[in-house]
């Protein structure tokens, strides 16, 4: 029961500190942020923010290891199956529903203020699920349809997160694959 509460405990002020840095990284870029106005912000002492992270850059490089694992593990569990509709529809509405679920820091690293970095990760993420799209003849053709069609569906992500996520993520999934049939 006690390490329950200890788990408990530490998510919270992890969710509570992230909350402050989402804050604080919608006001102002990431290098003029410190670790005392995230500490206030969040009203959590300093030697516990140092208990999770040795500065704002890591505690920045942590969340986002966290959502790309966070998308890894959930994608990796449905798409062992064939390239089909439903499969497709699958996969590319869990990737909106996970952006939904994450949107203030998505909105943030995918945004024009955002960390490239984590946009590379993201991007060898997605190639790394073997998401199920067409598989062009060749290898050569695949070595390039990859990573255009992995950069359009971050612009359409960004570009969805920008319009406040007005479209539902299914409705967006099937959009999303009708511009991959074309």
């Amino acid at each position: 029961m006690e390490a329950q509460k200890i788990d408990r405990r530490t998510r919270k002020t992890k969710k509570v500190l992230l909350q402050a840095l989402t804050t604080l990284m919608s006001k102002k870029k990431m290098s003029s942020i410190t670790v005392k106005e995230i500490t206030e912000l969040a009203d959590v002492n300093r030697s516990t923010f140092y208990l999770y992270y040795k500065d704002v850059f890591d505690m920045v490089e942590t969340v986002e290891t966290e959502i790309l694992q966070d998308f890894s593990d959930a994608y990796n569990k449905f798409t062992k199956s064939a390239n089909t509709y439903d499969n497709l529809l699958s996969f590319f509405t869990y990737l909106f529903e996970f952006v939904q679920s994450n949107a203030e820091i998505c909105r943030i690293l995918l945004g024009p203020e955002g960390d490239y970095v984590f946009l590379e990760k993201l991007k060898d993420a997605i190639k790394q699920s073997h998401p199920p799209i067409y598989n062009p003849s060749s290898e050569i053709k695949l070595h390039y349809y990859m990573p255009f069609i992995i950069s359009g569906c971050i612009g359409v992500i960004q570009q969805w997160l920008n319009d406040e996520m007005n479209v539902s993520p299914k409705d967006m999934a099937v959009t999303i694959i009708e511009v991959l049939k074309r």
